[in-house]
């Protein structure tokens, strides 16, 4: 019995766990080039308010480019990616 409820058990946390990611991401074209831009990005854990709030807060006054997240369906990875650029 206790063998059963060991596999069981596990079984559980490997289909859990185990989930297929989902990556979403979108670009925006600025349509700025040449030396003078600049271009930063940043990680950000998209399950962390003031996380998210602190790296935009950065960021003000740049154009965000680019957001990328990547999280599974249990929710319990949720990781992300911003850019921004400004022209100096």
């Amino acid at each position: 019995m206790k063998k059963l409820m060991a596999v069981s058990l596990l079984s559980t946390v490997l289909l859990a766990a185990c989930q297929p990611a989902n990556i979403t991401a979108v670009k925006w074209d600025t349509g700025e080039k040449g030396a003078g831009v600049q271009t930063r990005c940043e990680r950000v854990d998209m399950r962390d308010h003031s996380e998210m709030q602190s790296a935009f807060a950065k960021y003000d006054g740049w154009k965000l480019i680019y957001v990328s997240e990547y999280t599974t369906g249990n929710k319990s990875g949720t990781d992300g990616a911003v850019c921004f650029e400004r022209v100096k």
